[in-house]
């Protein structure tokens, strides 16, 4: 349940808008409602799964803040943009996909920045040069492979003064609320940056396993009929 004032956030889900995942929207939301945990929604390029879900969540609770997102794969890896107003393109320069994400008044946030199992995380010579230009760094991953992932993060932001945030990286509906930041509530890109500094983190490290059930995922949509719907994987 949500500690009364606060808000309950997960900063990184996927819904089936992501290549690689299988959730959909309906089940993100339902996990909202039944857990109290809102979810930040930032598939791989993509808007539409972001607003699918707040379409929903505002349908039972028109207050709730909008958070439109998407995991913006650059020419140099992987950035978060977080309050955006439109779908940013991928495969731009980590330089220009920032300004792109400032000229929109959102925030720009680095996932598992130094997770080496990943070929799309940011290069770690891009996140030393843009360091200083990026909001917040994703400091708690619960797919990272390794724990010294998180390590790296936690301690690169806390070196150049950035929030750190938390997320599941859900890709399946087996990982929804199960990570989570405890927060003030806020209603602005600068109020969730101020919210973050003081949050509390609910942390749980899911096996590593899932990534290759993503993998699954992926390739049954890229051999699936576009008329035909991919099943959400069983876990």
């Amino acid at each position: 349940m949500t500690p009364s004032g606060r808000i309950c956030l997960d900063m990184h889900v996927h819904s089936h808008f992501s290549a690689d995942a299988s959730t959909d929207p309906r089940t993100i939301a339902r996990g909202w409602g039944q857990s109290g945990i809102l979810p930040i929604v930032c598939d791989h390029n993509s808007i539409k799964g972001a607003e699918a879900t707040y379409r929903l969540i505002r349908e039972r609770s028109p207050n709730v803040p909008v958070i439109l997102a998407e995991e913006i794969l650059t020419s140099e890896g992987e950035i978060v943009g977080l309050f955006l107003n439109e779908e940013i393109p991928p495969y731009l320069p980590a330089a220009e996909t920032l300004d792109v994400i400032a000229d929109q008044g959102a925030l720009s946030l680095v996932p598992h920045p130094f997770c080496t199992y990943r070929s799309t995380a940011i290069r770690r010579e891009t996140l030393l040069e843009l360091g200083h230009r990026i909001d917040i760094v994703e400091g708690y991953n619960a797919r990272n492979v390794t724990r010294q992932a998180n390590v790296e993060a936690l301690r690169f932001a806390e070196e150049r003064g950035k929030p750190v945030s938390v997320g599941s990286d859900a890709h399946t509906p087996f990982e929804l609320c199960s990570t989570y930041a405890i927060l003030e509530p806020f209603d602005s890109p600068d109020g969730l940056i101020r919210s973050l500094r003081t949050a509390e983190f609910r942390y749980r490290k899911v096996h590593p396993s899932l990534h290759q059930i993503s993998k699954r995922i992926r390739a049954e949509k890229r051999s699936a009929p576009r008329n035909r719907k991919v099943p959400a994987v069983r876990i």
